[in-house]
């Protein structure tokens, strides 16, 4: 059996990284999943689940529990460094409303995992690990905009402001933040050459949106700025696997993981005059984090395992609207109407990835890797914006591991190649920034696009005990 000392310090170590992870911005990349689980997985591409031995595949296929027949236990993390580019442009035939906007972000997110692994039988084994699921955000300000109905300051405040009262210029700042994290204990047995296994999750989930306005001095916050925070969310979830040795060579795999309902309910804060709106009001909301199936088939000798994957997500039955409903009639919609109710059309498209990955093993202490993979572009021109989800198709990977006595280093690196996404005419990002009273409505003079690359490096640490 595990000592206590491990447990205490896997429950330690668990407890000090379930508040870390909800301090960061996250970002991931096939929509808004990481495209691999763990080091060893990354340096494949993420093709892994018809090969096993990890205790990520607590995340992907719980049946390869079963072949490990000594206490493992498993820390690491994903290191991403996404370069997000914005640029967007309104023309008007006044040139004083026009504008244009072009901004680059650097941000950095860290994604750590850790599990362990403990036979209870022969054909038996159990396991729990931690890990971030995926998530999204982003952080621009100082976005050049015009005010959001249009009018000059001074019409705004009803008042004669000086030097600045004319403009009809502001500022946009926008801060978006969703992630999940999941805890998952699972089991797996084996009989002969067949292997199943399950999992139960507990998913934690936290979202935030701010989106405000000032003018071009800073001095005065524009009625329209929003700011949602969640409450924290929970639900449970769940996964089964399989997977068969076909001969010694070859083995098959599959895995289903269900959806999540995440109750997002929070409060929202209201830009404006009245000051009971400074107090918040509550909001009631939900977000579904989509089903995932995954199929693979590996072929494997004493030196090489080749493995190739696909899964497959369906987006459109999750990520197609998310609708607010706040308790006060407070927020203003684009032609200058108040109501308790809006939603964000996303309009997410399903996904189908395709990975494939290579290990080799030169001897007993040195292993490297390579992978590949490609996930369709989820998001439709209707759905761009610079908050939400990631447009990158293809991913390469490089990685190793060095082994010595019972403990294994991994190590692996990853580049998601840019791909950019132009907006739509009809999409809520630009209505928000095209139309300005019921009268005022002028989506061609607006347009935008959103480009994404990442490097990413992953390490990790395995003990057999």
């Amino acid at each position: 059996m595990i000592s206590s000392r491990i447990f205490r310090v896997l429950f330690i170590l668990i407890l000090t990284l379930t508040p870390w992870f909800s301090e960061r911005k996250l970002f991931a990349f096939h929509g808004i999943i990481q495209p691999a689980f763990g080091a060893r997985q990354a340096g494949m591409g993420g093709a892994f689940q018809a090969v096993g031995g990890s205790v990520m595949d607590l995340e992907s296929n719980p049946s390869h529990l079963a072949r490990v027949k000594r206490t493992k236990w498993e820390l690491g993390s994903g290191i991403h460094l996404p370069s997000i580019a914005y640029n967007d442009e309104y023309i008007d035939p006044n040139p004083n409303r026009s504008y244009r906007n072009a901004t680059v972000e650097h941000p950095k997110a860290v994604l750590p995992y850790i599990g362990i692994i403990q036979p209870v039988t022969d054909n038996i084994s159990i396991g729990f690990a931690l890990y971030a699921q995926g998530g999204g955000g982003g952080q621009f300000k100082n976005i050049k905009r015009n005010t959001p109905d249009g009018k000059t300051l001074n019409e705004t405040f009803g008042t004669n402001i000086p030097i600045i009262g004319e403009s009809t210029k502001a500022v946009e700042d926008l801060n978006f933040r969703f992630m999940t994290v999941k805890s998952t204990f699972g089991a797996g047995y084996q009989k002969g050459n067949f292997a199943i296994g399950a999992g139960i999750d507990l998913v934690y989930g936290f979202m935030e949106l701010k989106r405000t306005y000032q003018d071009e001095t800073r001095s005065l916050t524009i009625p329209g700025g929003i700011r949602y925070q969640s409450d924290s969310a929970y639900t449970l979830g769940g996964k089964i696997g399989t997977s068969y040795d076909l001969t010694e060579n070859i083995r098959i795999a599959y895995s289903y993981t269900t959806r999540n309902v995440l109750p997002m309910d929070g409060t929202m804060k209201v830009d404006g005059y009245a000051p009971e709106r400074s107090f918040g009001t509550r909001v009631s909301r939900y977000m579904i984090w989509p089903d995932k199936h995954i199929v693979g088939i590996s072929y494997r000798t004493d030196k090489f395992i080749i493995d190739f994957d696909i899964k497959y997500i369906p987006w459109s039955e999750s990520f197609n609207s998310t609708k607010f409903r706040t308790e006060d009639v407070w927020v203003r919609t684009p032609v200058g109407i108040e109501t308790n109710s809006f939603q964000f059309n996303l309009n997410w498209k399903n996904q189908t990835i395709f990975a494939i990955g290579a290990e080799y093993k030169w001897n007993d202490r040195y292993m490297t890797r390579m992978g590949y993979s490609y996930g369709n572009n989820v998001i439709p021109a209707s759905g761009v914006s610079p908050m939400l989800g990631a447009s990158i198709e293809h991913h390469v990977a490089l990685g190793g591991s060095v082994s010595w006595n019972d403990s294994t280093f991994h190590i692996a690196c990853e580049y998601g190649f840019p791909k950019k996404t132009y907006g739509g005419k009809t999409s809520d990002w630009t209505l928000s920034h095209a139309v300005y009273s019921r009268t005022e409505v002028h989506p061609f003079q607006f347009s935008y696009n959103k480009q994404m690359s990442v490097f990413s490096i992953y390490l990790g640490m395995e003990q057999n005990i």
